[in-house]
């Protein structure tokens, strides 16, 4: 029983940080790219 409640928080977790990351990620990249518009414009 404890392994089946063990794992079920593992996955919750792991999803959890998952979801995390991606959001992070996304969010990096926006930013990205925003930085790389604004340095084309400024060379422009």
């Amino acid at each position: 029983m404890m392994g089946v409640i063990f794992s079920i928080a593992m996955i919750a977790g792991g999803i959890s940080l998952w979801i995390k990351r991606r959001k992070i990620q996304k969010e990096l990249e926006a930013a990205n790219d925003a930085f790389v518009d604004n340095d084309n414009a400024k060379n422009h």
